[in-house]
C-alpha cells in the first residue's frame, strides 16, 4: 500500500522547549515529506512567548492540567495527563485518513515508517485486533516483560503512525489520577519484585497506562499493577503485540530524537525491549507474512544470549548495591 503524503498529518505534540526551535523540525519534515500537514498541539502555558505559528497548518492549544509527582521515586515530573490531553485534541484535529503522533524533540529524516506501515497494513492478524489496521511504535522503550523490567503492555510511545481513527481512538484515554499514580507510597512491591521494578512509585508506567487503555478500557486491565506477571499475562500480550502494534527500531524508520539518540545502539536496552525481528516472529505466528527487510539488531541476537547479558546486569546491579562495594565505586569515581 502507497500512501500520498497529502493523505498524512504529522501531529507533533509536547512542550516547546525541547532545545532547539521546534519551526525548524516542522520546516525540515515539509522537505521530507512535501504535500504534509503538520499540527503543533500543546499547552497554552508553552505559548507564552512562542512565534513559530506560521510554521505549523494548525496550532491547537489546550489547558495545562499540570504535572504528577514521578513515575520513579526520585525522577522528574509525570506529564501523562498533559500528553493525554494535548494529543487527544491534537488528533482530533485531523482531516487526513492517515496520522503521524511525533514528540516535539524528535523528527524523522525519510518516509521509512509510512513504507513499513503500507506494506503492515495488508498482513492479517490475528483475534485480537482492535482497531482498523496497526499502529507503528518505536522498538526502543517497548518493553519485553521477560528480561529486566518484566512490564507487559510497555510499549513506546515516541512516535505512532497508522489510520487517524486508530491514534484517536488510543488517545481517547482517561488522565491518570493522583492514587494510581502514587500507588505504591501505600502499598507494597510483589514479593519477587526485581531491583529495578522497586523503583516504581506509580502503580502504572506512563506507556502501560495508555497501551492498557486502549487495547482493553477502564477497569479491565489484565495487569492489577506494574510487573504483574506470568506466562499467560506475556503470551497474551505478545497477541496483543502482534495484532495491534508495528515494532521497528528508530534506526529502521530514520526517527531522530537527541536527547535519546545515545542509546539507540545500546546494548542493554535493545535486549530488554522488543525489536522489528521479534516482532515479525510473533505476527508470522498470528499468521501474517514476513518481508525480506532487516531491523536494526545488537548483540546478543539470542533469547539465551540476551538472557546471559541481562542476568549479569542484574548481577553486576545487586553487587553495586552492598554497601562496601558502593563505597568503593564512589571512592573510584572521586579519583
Amino acid at each position: 500500500m502507497r500512501i500520498d503524503n497529502s493523505d498524512i498529518t504529522i501531529v507533533m505534540q509536547g512542550g516547546i522547549d525541547v532545545g532547539w526551535d521546534v519551526r525548524y523540525s516542522a520546516d525540515y519534515m515539509r522537505k521530507v515529506l512535501p504535500g504534509v500537514t503538520i499540527i503543533l498541539a500543546t499547552q497554552n502555558s508553552a505559548l507564552k512567548s512562542f512565534e513559530g505559528h506560521a510554521s505549523f497548518d494548525k496550532v491547537v492549544v489546550t489547558e495545562d492540567p499540570g504535572h504528577l509527582p514521578s513515575v520513579k521515586l526520585g525522577g522528574g515530573p509525570h506529564n501523562v495527563n498533559r500528553q493525554i490531553l494535548s494529543a487527544a485534541a491534537g488528533m482530533n484535529a485531523v482531516t487526513t485518513k492517515y496520522a503521524m503522533k511525533l514528540r516535539t524533540d524528535a523528527y524523522i529524516t525519510s518516509r521509512r515508517a509510512l513504507d513499513i506501515w503500507g506494506y503492515w497494513a495488508d498482513q492479517p492478524s490475528g483475534n485480537k485486533k482492535r482497531g482498523a489496521s496497526r499502529i507503528l511504535i518505536s522498538s526502543i522503550f517497548s518493553l519485553n516483560p521477560r528480561f529486566d523490567e518484566r512490564l507487559s503492555y510497555h510499549l513506546s510511545d515516541w512516535v505512532q503512525f497508522g489510520t487517524t481513527e486508530d491514534l484517536r481512538a488510543f488517545w481517547q484515554c482517561p488522565l491518570m489520577n493522583f492514587d494510581d499514580n502514587t500507588w505504591y507510597e501505600r502499598n507494597d512491591y510483589a514479593p519477587e519484585s526485581l531491583y529495578r521494578e522497586k523503583e516504581f512509585r506509580s502503580r502504572f508506567a506512563t506507556e502501560q497506562w495508555l497501551t492498557l487503555n486502549y487495547l482493553f478500557g477502564p477497569e479491565k486491565f489484565p495487569v492489577r499493577f506494574h510487573n504483574d506477571t506470568s506466562e499467560d499475562i506475556i503470551n497474551e500480550f505478545e497477541a496483543q503485540l502482534a495484532d495491534n502494534f508495528i515494532v521497528v527500531h528508530p534506526l529502521d524508520i530514520d526517527l531522530h530524537m537527541p536527547k535519546h539518540n545515545y542509546i539507540y545502539k545500546s546494548r542493554y536496552f535493545n535486549s530488554i525491549c522488543h525489536s522489528y525481528e521479534s516482532w515479525k516472529q510473533l505476527a508470522v505466528s498470528r499468521g501474517a507474512t514476513a518481508t525480506n527487510d532487516l531491523g536494526f539488531v545488537q548483540w546478543p541476537l539470542s533469547l539465551k544470549g540476551k538472557q546471559r547479558y541481562v542476568l549479569a546486569k542484574q548481577r553486576l546491579r545487586w553487587v553495586r548495591h552492598i554497601p562496601f562495594v558502593r563505597s568503593a565505586f564512589q571512592r573510584l569515581y572521586r579519583l
